[in-house]
């Protein structure tokens, strides 16, 4: 199976993260302590973090319930397979788990990390060389952590078969001390050390910086099952697949209440389940309907008959007295997972992607749209920060000569959090001089369209962002200018485009502008129709490639005086 190593970390501090970390300090319920005999991912996890989860991938790859889609993938091949293990390190088909968790630090800032396991050595610098661009290493103790200017994440390995990933300094905290045994959590670890858990995640809910004002509008009948006090849920792929839920409570009066609300919406969901059955059943039934029935209609049919028997279904679950049990301030909660069901959807899961390949990458274009979209918005903020610390917009670093040396988006690296790799230049030599080379290379993700299509080993650090360049524009050569000079108006001027064609962050040069001649093609990124452009005022908008030359030409000058007509556009 193939993950993107942050998925785990990110489910569980997206959590975290939504809430406001400005509540009480943390009271942990009754702790536990976790056996010694963990493996190694479990035994990194601190038994007083916030919350963890933790996937067995490689028991979920290898479950009846993904043998469909094992299969498919399979039908690749042999050589495409292993092609695939060559081209990146650790090989893809040795992860074997993936484990995440989030601490809090003294402030309440959460600080996630995630741990992935392999079933193989691999060489721990081989893995640096290739994902660390230009690292660093740090000593957190005796342990090294490494990092790279041009990324957020940081890594620690504690053997050849673990990666420990660190976010924004995460590490630091998390390595400053041995991993917790006791705690809040050490129960929920230790069970998803049980085999045949394949998926465990646990939070400790008195620790999360939850704001006072959070439960307002929740019915009030529903309040006693979120007075829990920790919250652990596994999915149990043995002999009973089943989806099991421990929710702690202050005690046993407080499990009580949580209990009869429970039922009470169990009742409440039999109910909307009557109410629909009722419907396909009075459709089904219906005896103004002459058989036998066209063969379009036959999905629909089938359809109905398989909606009835899951209802069917879903109603014994909700009244099983064994679905819902109580000890002492404890409820557990098992709902069987029926395994013929899982089979199927692990089967049709191949032709499911297959038809949602459409979807997918509408989603993916509009996803790299809007960070695009806030790639450019950063950019004019930083224009605008630098115009205020320095009373003129940012310009191409000249030479005493005049001669351009360095790019304006060199200027703004300070404004963009990038003050590291600003301090590397040397402001009165080349961009590609011996001293700037490798402050050039590195890649800048504010500076890059999601949708660009890299070559496969840039020389330079690239960027689709180029600024509107020449007499009367936004940016002009040798001159210092002010928003004060934009008498068309900050809201009518355009800064900076988004193109396909990628340029060297470091190196000046932009989109050439000169009113009398006619305009350079834009080609927007990915070959699409539109593309985006960032104003003065520091708003983003996407314009047409179809638009008239005269308005753009209109928007390219911040001096004039030109009306732009909307028919135009």
């Amino acid at each position: 199976m193939r993950f993107t190593p942050f998925v785990l970390v990110a489910a569980l501090a997206i959590a975290v993260t939504l809430v406001r970390p400005d509540v009480a300090p943390h009271t942990s319920i009754a702790a536990a302590a976790q056996p010694a005999d963990l493996p190694t991912d479990l035994a990194l996890v601190p038994a007083d973090a916030v919350g963890f989860v933790h996937v067995k991938l490689a028991d979920l790859w290898k479950n009846e319930v993904m043998e469909g889609f094992r299969k498919t993938w399979e039908k690749a091949g042999p050589k495409a397979l292993a092609a695939l293990d060559a081209q990146f390190v650790p090989a893809p088909s040795t992860i074997s788990r993936g484990t995440a968790f989030v601490m809090l630090d003294d402030k309440k800032k959460p600080l996630p990390v995630g741990v992935l396991t392999f079933s193989a050595a691999f060489d721990p610098m081989a893995v640096v060389k290739t994902y660390m661009t230009n690292h660093t290493t740090e000593k957190v103790g005796t342990k090294t952590v490494y990092r790279s200017p041009d990324s957020e994440l940081e890594l620690y390995f504690p053997d050849n078969k673990h990666i420990v990933i660190g976010y924004d300094h995460s590490l630091n905290h998390y390595l400053a001390k041995a991993p917790a045994k006791d705690g809040p959590l050490a129960s929920a670890i230790k069970l998803a050390a049980n085999p045949t858990k394949v998926m465990v995640a646990s939070a400790d809910i008195t620790a999360l910086p939850i704001p006072p004002d959070a439960l307002n509008g929740i019915p009030p009948e529903s309040l006693p099952i979120l007075k829990a006090k920790q919250l652990t849920v596994a999915v149990d792929l043995g002999a009973d697949a089943r989806f099991d839920v421990r929710a702690t409570y202050a005690d046993a009066t407080a499990a009580q209440d949580a209990e009869k609300a429970i039922k009470a919406l169990a009742e409440l969901g039999r109910k909307e389940l009557a109410k629909m059955k009722k419907e396909i059943e009075d459709k089904l039934y219906d005896p103004k309907i002459k058989a036998p029935r066209p063969a379009v209609d036959l999905p629909e049919a089938l359809g109905s008959v398989f909606a009835l028997g899951a209802i069917n279904r879903l109603d014994e679950t909700l009244t099983d007295p064994k679905l819902i049990t109580r000890t002492g301030a404890e409820l557990a909660l098992a709902v069987p997972l029926p395994k013929e069901l899982l089979v199927v959807g692990g089967g049709l899961t191949a032709i499911g992607v297959g038809l949602m390949l459409p979807a997918i990458q509408k989603v993916r274009e509009a996803a790299g749209r809007m960070q695009s979209s806030n790639n450019l918005k950063q950019i004019a903020l930083a224009c605008h920060n630098y115009a205020a610390t320095h009373d003129h917009l940012p310009h191409d670093i000249l030479d005493k000569n005049g001669k351009p040396l360095l790019s304006w988006r060199v200027a703004i690296l300070p404004y963009i959090e990038q003050d590291n790799v600003y301090k590397l230049f040397k402001l009165d030599e080349p961009w590609d001089s011996a001293n700037n080379k490798a402050a050039s290379q590195v890649m800048i993700k504010t500076y890059l369209s999601p949708s660009a299509v890299l070559p496969a080993k840039p020389e330079w650090g690239m960027t689709n962002y180029r600024a509107i360049s020449g007499p009367g524009a936004a940016f002009e050569t040798g001159k210092k200018l002010k928003f004060t000079d934009f008498t068309d108006g900050t809201s009518n001027t355009i800064m900076v485009i988004e193109t396909d064609e990628l340029v060297p962050w470091a190196k000046p040069g932009d989109y050439p502008f000169d009113e009398k001649k006619p305009l350079p093609k834009i080609v927007p990124v990915g070959g699409k129709n539109i593309f985006q452009a960032a104003f003065a005022d520091g708003s983003v908008r996407a314009i047409s490639t179809s638009v008239a030359e005269k308005s753009l030409k209109g928007y390219f000058t911040r001096a004039g005086g030109e009306v732009i007509d909307d028919k135009d556009k």
